[in-house]
C-alpha cells in the first residue's frame, strides 16, 4: 500500500514539473535584445519584439502587452524570416523556438489605448526594457514615471522606459481638411465629354477584352509551364479539395515537404497569381484564383 501511495505521490511531483516548472524555465530561456511600441494616430499599437534565444531550448513562453482578444496580426519569424509556430493561453504566447537563436515577435492591438475628451491615455505593464514611439507631434499631457530617455526623431517622441506600470497621456493636432483650389473658377480647367459613336465604343470594348484575355490566358499559360512537380501537386490537391484547404492540411498531407520549404512554396505560388492567402482566426486558407 505504500509501494502505491508513494507512485501516486511521484506522479502529482511530475505532472506539477511539466505543467508548472517548465513554463518558468521557458520564461527565462531568452533575452530581449529590442522591444518597440510604435503608436498611431487611431490608437492602434504595433509591437516588435526581438529576442535572443538558446537554439536548444524547446520553447519560449512570451507575456503579451495587450489582453489576447485585443491581439491581430501575430507573426513570429525564426532564423531566416522563417516561420515558427505558436500557442496562445492566456496573456502569454508559447513560441516552438528549437534551432533559432534569434527571434521577431509582431503583432497589433488596440488594447492599451483610449480616448476621452480629446486626450489619448496610453497603459501597459512593461515587463522588460522598451522603446515607446508616440504619433507625429504628439504632446505629453502626463507621464507616471520618468523615462530613461526621450528624443525626437522625425516629429515623433520615442521614450525608453524600465521595466513597471506605465501610463501616459498625450494630445494630437487636429488634422484640417486641404484647402481647395487657389485658381479662380475662370481659370478652372473645364472638363471635356466626348460622346463615342456606339459602334466605335462597341469595338473599343470588344477589343479591350480580347486583350485581357489573352494576355491571362499566356499568362496562366507560362505560370504552368514554370510550375515545379510539387507546386502542381498541391494545386491538384486544393482543386480536389474544392478550391480551398487549410494551410495545416497541406503540411499534414506532403510530410515530405518540410514546413519551410511549404511556406516559400505557397508565398511563390501566390505572387505568380496562382493562389491567394487568406487569414482567418489564428489560421491560413490558401485558396485557387
Amino acid at each position: 500500500m505504500r509501494v502505491l501511495e508513494r507512485l501516486c505521490v511521484f506522479l502529482m511531483l511530475m505532472v506539477f514539473s511539466v505543467n508548472f516548472l517548465l513554463p518558468l524555465c521557458a520564461q527565462g530561456a531568452y533575452v530581449v535584445q529590442k522591444a518597440t511600441l510604435t503608436v498611431y494616430r487611431d490608437g492602434v499599437v504595433h509591437v516588435n519584439i526581438v529576442l535572443l534565444v538558446d537554439e536548444y531550448e524547446p520553447l519560449i513562453v512570451v507575456p503579451l502587452l495587450s489582453p489576447m482578444e485585443r491581439v491581430s496580426g501575430i507573426i513570429v519569424l525564426g532564423e531566416n524570416d522563417s516561420l515558427l509556430d505558436y500557442d496562445l493561453s492566456g496573456n502569454n504566447i508559447t513560441i516552438y523556438s528549437l534551432g533559432s537563436a534569434k527571434i521577431t515577435l509582431e503583432y497589433s492591438t488596440d488594447g492599451l489605448t483610449h480616448k476621452a475628451f480629446g486626450l489619448w491615455t496610453i497603459n501597459f505593464t512593461a515587463p522588460f526594457e522598451l522603446t515607446l514611439i508616440l504619433p507625429e507631434n504628439a504632446t505629453i499631457m502626463y507621464l507616471s514615471g520618468v523615462p530613461s530617455a526621450i528624443r525626437v526623431v522625425e516629429s515623433r517622441l520615442e521614450m525608453d522606459l524600465s521595466p513597471g506600470d506605465w501610463e501616459i497621456k498625450y494630445e494630437l493636432p487636429i488634422q484640417l481638411p486641404m484647402p481647395p483650389s487657389s485658381r479662380p473658377p475662370s481659370q478652372q480647367q473645364p472638363s471635356i465629354t466626348r460622346i463615342l459613336p456606339i459602334e466605335y465604343m462597341i469595338i473599343t470594348i470588344v477589343t479591350i477584352c480580347a486583350i485581357a484575355t489573352t494576355i491571362v490566358y499566356l499568362k496562366r499559360r507560362r505560370v504552368k509551364e514554370a510550375l515545379s512537380d510539387e507546386e502542381a501537386e498541391i494545386i491538384r490537391f486544393i482543386r480536389r479539395r474544392g478550391g480551398r484547404v487549410l494551410e495545416a492540411e497541406l503540411r499534414e498531407n506532403f510530410p515530405h515537404i518540410p514546413r519551410t520549404s511549404m511556406w516559400r512554396l505557397i508565398k511563390r505560388l501566390e505572387k505568380q497569381g496562382v493562389v491567394r492567402v487568406r487569414k482567418v482566426g489564428l489560421q491560413n486558407v490558401v485558396e485557387l484564383k
